[in-house]
């Protein structure tokens, strides 16, 4: 399976989709960016998505969690804002972690683009193609996600994406 994901000229993830945007919900970025899939096994029955920066372990202590999302169905394109329209599972992102005290249940299960606080940072998309759909409920945590994918993935496609 292959994943790819548009950049600008400058082989940044556009603006609209970071903390560069005018659309925003508590500060952060809220539209989700469009993903390219490719060659996904023909057996996939759904798919899950991750996205993480590990560049926020020095300011942050951890890898923040920017996006999760289980039993997405088999598509060849995720559309732009897929995050605001999906119905299934999303779990939650690290605003939810107490260290940020942000209190919206609704931004800290979906999408929270990159917002980097002190130079560009690379961010690790990982999309999975799994055997079934997975037992999450909204709100899960990634450490659900990565024991649920336990035996369930025929496929994973990993890119690293720069932001600012």
């Amino acid at each position: 399976m292959k994943v790819t994901v548009a950049l600008d000229k400058s082989g940044y993830l556009p603006p609209i989709y970071t903390s560069l945007t005018t659309e925003k919900r508590a500060n952060q970025p809220i539209v989700s960016f469009p993903i390219e899939l490719a060659e996904i096994p023909t057996e996939t029955t759904s798919l899950a998505v991750t996205l993480i920066d590990y560049d926020a372990v020095p300011l942050t202590g951890f890898p923040f969690i920017h996006w999760l999302a289980a039993n997405v169905p088999v598509m060849s394109r995720i559309p732009a804002d897929f995050s605001r329209s999906f119905v299934g599972p999303q779990g939650q992102n690290s605003w939810v972690s107490r260290f940020y005290g942000l209190d919206d249940d609704y931004f800290t299960c979906h999408y929270a683009g990159p917002n980097p606080p002190d130079q560009p940072h690379h961010y690790t998309l990982a999309v999975f193609a799994l055997t079934h759909n997975l037992d999450l409920k909204n709100s899960f945590f990634y450490n659900d996600l990565r024991a649920a994918l336990h035996d369930n993935v025929l496929a994973k496609a990993e890119i690293e994406i720069l932001a600012k």
